[in-house]
């Protein structure tokens, strides 16, 4: 139920640009609008490096209330209409009922969504498949409600239990609209990428709760507030992804412009390392899982690049890209590039790689990986790029 990491061409994609409106401001509602239990906290997004989960100062910022109770225990107090519906599924499932069951429920792919990722489908998708493939993956008579998530308009139900193969594991169903607008429920899956990444960090949770533990009062330099509803969202059930970063313009290729960061320095050699042709120095500038999968693709260019120089007598040359921001998340860090210098790039342009800082070095990750980060960034309905522009200048400044 839970997707992880899946393999990809090297994550450097791009999206579209968007027509919506940004607030670089922080839209937390004030308390008095929650829930009685409910808090706005930042929950610590879990990156994938290389197929590990690495914790780092990136969140998303958002309204949850904490159970953490049997099911039961949850069942059988006060419900309001989402609860319920959560409830009834849960309870359909363990007594096998698909008409209960489909009273309620919907399949992730007919639920409405802005997303672009898609879900596979299960060969029986009717309520009873369904039924059938989550008794055979959790044993529902020892659920553990652990929180319920305000995501916009749609309410997620975060919950563990035992697994076939005997450890527990968390996953999530979710309340919202399906694509008649009706109120459904569904499982969280790719299809429904900002909740699979808040999914992400209670799962996360479970096995280092001291690290994942949600954050009050957590302010970074950017808070972007993500168009749940296709709009920039202002209202009391906002979602923000929230991280440090700074917009710059650092020429790779030009060794003139002297790095203004050792990270930078070390992303410079390694990108002339590449254009120069020197595979084993460039290889030797990623993880040794990303160089397993690299070391096979350079071999690959090397015979297009002799191709291309036999055709072209050398003359066509790519030149190396301009560092356009960097997303400092420490250990971990996205540098965005641009083909052309000055801040009038365009966002179908901009590519980034991922940087690991350890070992009081760095390296070039998840070469051929694609996170659920990756769903999220690459998607032009969810992420606009152009937050990551430098600030117009205010009336008046030359």
């Amino acid at each position: 139920m839970l997707s992880g990491t899946r393999m990809h061409p090297r994550c450097r994609g791009s999206a579209g640009a968007l027509k919506v409106t940004l607030y670089l401001a922080l839209l937390a509602a004030p308390s008095c609008v929650f829930r009685q239990g409910f808090s706005l906290v930042s929950v610590p997004i879990p990156v994938d490096i290389d197929g590990q989960t690495v914790r780092c100062p990136l969140y998303l910022k958002l309204e949850m209330k904490s159970y953490n109770i049997p099911f039961d225990k949850f069942a059988a107090g006060s419900m309001d209409k989402a609860q319920t519906m959560f409830a009834t599924a849960v309870e359909a499932i363990r007594k096998e009922d698909a008409a209960k069951f489909g009273s309620v429920w919907t399949p992730p792919e007919q639920m409405k969504r802005l997303g672009q990722t898609t879900v596979t489908l299960l060969s029986d998708n009717t309520p009873g498949g369904w039924i059938k493939v989550a008794r055979s993956t959790f044993d529902f008579n020892k659920i553990t409600v652990v929180a319920e998530v305000r995501v916009g308009a749609e309410t997620m139900f975060i919950w563990d239990a035992p697994t076939e193969a005997g450890p527990r594991r968390r996953t999530a169903f979710y309340v919202g609209a399906d694509q008649k607008n009706q109120t459904r429920l569904s499982i969280v899956s790719s299809a429904a990428t900002v909740q699979e990444l808040a999914l992400n960090a209670f799962e996360a949770a479970r096995t280092d709760p001291a690290a994942y533990k949600p954050l009050p009062n957590v302010h970074l330099r950017y808070q972007y507030p993500i168009p749940l509803s296709g709009k920039a969202d202002s209202s009391a059930h906002s979602v923000l992804f929230e991280f440090d970063g700074a917009a710059i313009d650092f020429p790779l290729g030009d060794e003139k412009v002297k790095p203004p960061t050792p990270m930078l320095e070390f992303f410079r050699n390694a990108t002339l390392a590449y254009e120069s042709g020197n595979n084993d120095l460039y290889a030797s500038s990623f993880t040794l899982k990303s160089q397993a999968r690299l070391r096979p693709w350079l071999a690959s260019m090397e015979k297009r690049r002799a191709q291309i120089k036999q055709q072209f007598g050398g003359l066509l040359r790519v030149q190396p890209e301009n560092v356009k921001f960097v997303l400092s998340a420490d250990p971990v860090y996205l540098v965005f590039e641009a083909p052309s210098a000055g801040s009038d790039w365009r966002t179908e342009n901009l590519s980034y790689s991922y940087i690991l800082h350890e070992g009081g070095g760095y390296k070039i990750a998840n070469f051929s990986y694609l996170t659920d980060l990756d769903d999220f960034l690459h998607d032009p309905a969810l992420f606009d790029r152009r937050i990551l522009k430098p600030a117009p200048p205010k009336p008046g400044t030359p």
